[in-house]
C-alpha cells in the first residue's frame, strides 16, 4: 500500500486568523485509522496467501537458483522466524472486533490454525496455549508440546466448521472467496484434512483420533462439506486493476535469468510425457517448444560454478512467471481441489476410509492439468501411462507423486513438508547443498527467544531433540 504524504503550506494570515486547532491536521482522511473486522479481514487474507513460492520452490527442487544461493537452496538452513504471531495478533483483533459475527469467529479459527500449524511444522514445539496471552501481563509463555498443538488446532477446525453459516450473510473485507461463506466452509475442511494426513506418521500412536476424524468428515459430507472442484480452490487472484496486486515474481532479474527447472524433477516428468512441463518451463535456448527432449534442468547438488557451468543449456523457469509487462500471471494457490482429492486418495490407500481410490487420484491429476488449460484428450492418454495408472506399481508412491508435480510454484512449503514426511521423491544432494549431504528437517528457534524466554526455549528443546537446537533433528510430528 502506498504511503499518502501530505504537505501543509500554512500562511502567517492563516495562523493568525484560522479558527482550527492544530491536530485537526494530524488525521489524513484519505488513510483508515481504526481497524475494522472488513480491513483486518483483507489485511489477513493478504498476509495468509500471497506468499512468494521461490524459496520453497528451491528447497523441494522444483526450481535450482546458481548464483549467491540462499539457504533454502544450499540446505545451509539457521533460524526460523516467529512472525507468525505477528498474524495471530491480527487474527486476535479481528475476533475482539467481530464477537457477534459467528463467520468471522469461524475463519478467525480458520486462521489461527493456519498460523499456528506453519510455525510447529517449522520448528516443533512452540507456545500455543498461553502465546498470545503472556503479552498481557508480561509472562514469558511455557511451550506447548507438538501433540498437544494439534489437538488444539483440530478443535478449533471443527469450531471453525460449525460456526460458519451461510444464513449469518457474506463475509466482508473478503478477496480471496467474495465473501462466499459456503466456500470457507469448505476450505476450512480441506485445510483439515491435510492437517490429518500431516499425522500420518502418528496415527494410531497419539491420543489425536487421525483415521476417525478423517472418516468423520469423509463420511459426512452435509456437515462437513469439501471443495467440488478447481473453483472452490483456496487461492489468490491477481489484477491489473491494483500495481500492487501482480505476481509475486514478476520482474525479478535474478529468477528470469538465473533460475532453472532442477533436473531429477524435469527427468520426472518427461518419463511420464508430463504437458505440464511446457506451462512450468522454457526450452533450451534456441530450441522449439513444445518437445520434451528439448527441455533439461540443472543438477542442485552440483556447486554454484559447476551449476552455472551447465545452466547455459537447460530449461530456465518459464517467461510467464516473471513477465512484469503482464504480471497477473496464475492465482497463488493456498490449498488446491487437486491437494484434497490427493489427501483423500492416500487416506484411501492407507486404509483410513474406504471408496474409489483411483477416482480421486484421477480427480487429482484432472484438477491440476485443468489449471494449465490442458485439454481433455492430452490428459486421458496421460493417466493411461505405466508411471501414472495406478493398476501397476506403488501406488502410493504415484499418488504423492503427481501431489508433488501439482504444488509446483504454488502451496508455500507444502511440498517441501510433504516430502519431510514421506521421502517422495528423493531429493538431490551434494556439494553444492551442504549440510554434510543431508536435506533438513526443521528451522532452529529464533534468536530473540534465547534471549527473552530462555528457559522455556531450553525446557522445550531438551524435551524434544537431544541432540540440540539443530536443523537435522526430528520433531514429534515425523518421528
Amino acid at each position: 500500500m502506498k504511503k499518502i504524504v501530505i504537505i501543509l503550506t500554512i500562511s502567517l494570515t492563516a495562523l493568525i486568523s484560522g479558527c482550527k486547532k492544530f491536530d485537526y491536521y494530524q488525521d489524513n482522511p484519505n488513510k483508515p485509522t481504526k481497524a475494522t473486522p472488513a480491513l483486518l479481514m483483507t489485511y489477513i487474507c493478504q498476509n495468509i496467501f500471497n506468499n512468494n513460492p521461490i524459496n520453497a520452490a528451491y528447497a523441494s527442487r522444483h526450481l535450482t537458483y546458481y548464483e549467491r544461493p540462499s539457504e533454502s537452496v544450499n540446505y545451509n538452513w539457521n533460524r526460523g522466524s516467529y512472525a507468525g504471531y505477528d498474524g495471530l495478533r491480527q487474527v486476535q483483533q479481528l475476533q475482539e472486533l467481530s464477537v457477534d459475527n459467528q463467520n468471522l469467529q469461524g475463519i478467525a479459527h480458520l486462521f489461527r490454525a493456519i498460523y499456528f500449524s506453519q510455525m510447529t511444522e517449522t520448528f516443533g514445539d512452540i507456545p500455543y496455549a498461553g502465546a498470545l496471552q503472556a503479552e498481557d501481563d508480561g509472562r514469558t509463555p511455557l511451550y506447548d508440546k507438538q501433540e498437544d498443538i494439534y489437538i488444539g488446532l483440530l478443535q478449533e477446525l471443527e469450531d471453525a466448521n460449525n460456526l460458519l453459516d451461510e444464513a449469518n450473510g457474506p463475509v466482508d473485507g473478503d478477496i480471496v472467496f467474495g465473501g462466499n461463506v459456503s466456500k470457507w466452509k469448505k476450505f476450512i475442511n480441506a485445510f483439515r484434512l491435510r492437517l490429518l494426513i500431516h499425522l500420518s506418521r502418528r496415527a494410531g500412536d497419539s491420543a489425536i483420533d487421525v483415521q476417525e476424524q478423517f472418516q468423520r468428515i469423509i463420511q459426512d459430507p452435509t456437515k462437513y462439506p469439501l471443495m467440488s472442484g478447481i473453483d472452490d480452490n483456496a487461492q489468490l487472484e491477481f489484477n491489473n486493476s491494483d500495481p500492487s496486486n501482480y505476481y509475486p515474481t514478476a520482474g525479478h532479474l535474478s529468477v528470469s535469468t538465473l533460475v532453472s527447472l532442477e533436473k531429477s524433477f524435469v527427468e520426472m516428468l518427461q518419463l511420464r510425457k508430463d504437458p505440464r512441463l511446457f506451462a512450468f518451463a522454457d526450452p533450451i535456448a534456441g530450441m522449439t517448444a513444445g518437445v520434451f527432449s528439448n527441455y533439461k534442468g540443472v543438477d542442485a547438488g552440483l556447486s554454484p560454478a559447476d551449476q552455472q557451468a551447465t545452466a547455459a543449456q537447460s530449461s530456465l523457469i518459464a517467461r510467464r512467471y516473471v513477465d512484469l509487462l503482464n504480471p497477473v500471471n496464475e492465482p497463488m494457490i493456498f490449498l488446491s481441489y487437486a491437494e484434497q482429492e490427493f489427501l483423500i486418495a492416500e487416506a484411501i490407500q492407507r486404509g483410513w476410509i474406504t471408496g474409489d481410490r483411483n477416482t480421486h487420484y484421477q480427480n487429482g491429476v484432472r484438477a491440476s492439468m485443468a489449471f494449465y488449460q490442458i485439454n481433455d484428450e492430452a490428459v486421458d492418454s496421460y493417466l493411461q501411462g505405466d508411471e501414472v495408472d495406478l493398476s501397476g506399481g506403488d501406488a502410493l508412491t504415484k499418488i504423492l507423486t503427481q501431489k508433488y508435480i501439482a504444488f509446483y510454484m504454488n502451496s508455500g512449503w507444502e511440498p517441501f513438508l510433504e516430502q519431510r514426511r514421506t521421502g517422495v521423491p528423493s531429493l538431490r544432494v551434494g556439494p553444492g547443498t551442504l549440510n554434510g549431504g543431508q536435506v533438513p528437517k526443521r528451522w532452529q528457534y529464533p534468536l530473540a527467544e534465547s534471549q527473552y524466554n530462555e528457559d522455556n526455549l531450553d525446557a522445550a528443546i531438551k524435551r524434544q531433540y537431544p541432540e540440540g537446537d539443530n536443523v537435522n533433528a526430528t520433531m514429534w510430528l515425523i518421528k
